[in-house]
């Protein structure tokens, strides 16, 4: 073991990470939209498939990323009442390693910021040898919430990654 330390039963987690060029792109090709971002709130929007569709799908545009991280879900698919009926909430925590980062080329070699962000999406749970665990639902997704370095180890050298992911809030809570 070296002196920065080891994950504990690592997993692999597959990210989603927004593409904004390819999202920004025209959605619905001859359809009203010009962009996949909405000009007021810049997020991306939701194409509907038909006139009578209610729901859409999402314009986000993703690129993958896998990761070795140590899992810690703190809640999943708890039920939450909403006007429009049960919601279900999650929250999961993930402890990455920063030597598997710099590994990947996931650290910015300049500012020495990791190059996973918030907004995010966990899209899968693999074992190390790449057998699927779970997916994880889209909606309502688990999106990052928060990066934040912990673990800063023996010789001056930070160690661990924290990233806390929650569930969106696809509807509005009953009183």
């Amino acid at each position: 073991m070296s002196a920065r330390g080891r994950l504990i039963f690592p997993f692999v987690v597959e990210l989603g990470q927004i593409d904004a060029a390819a999202t920004a792109a025209d959605p619905d090709a001859a359809g009203p939209l010009t962009s996949g971002y909405d000009s007021d709130f810049r997020a991306p929007v939701k194409v509907l498939d038909a006139p009578t569709d209610q729901t859409g799908v999402t314009a986000r545009q993703e690129s993958i990323v896998q990761v070795r991280a140590q899992i810690e879900p703190d809640q999943f698919e708890r039920l939450s009442a909403m006007l429009s009926g049960d919601a279900a909430e999650g929250r999961f925590t993930i402890i990455l390693h920063f030597r598997d980062l710099e590994r990947a080329g996931l650290v910015d070699a300049v500012t020495g910021r990791p190059l996973l962000y918030k907004r995010d999406r966990i899209i899968r749970i693999l074992t190390p040898k790449g057998v699927l665990v779970e997916t994880i639902p889209n909606p309502p997704g688990l999106f990052c919430v928060e990066v934040q370095s912990r673990g800063f180890g023996p010789g001056g050298r930070r160690n661990l990654l924290l990233m806390a992911f929650e569930s969106r809030d696809p509807s509005i809570p009953s009183a």
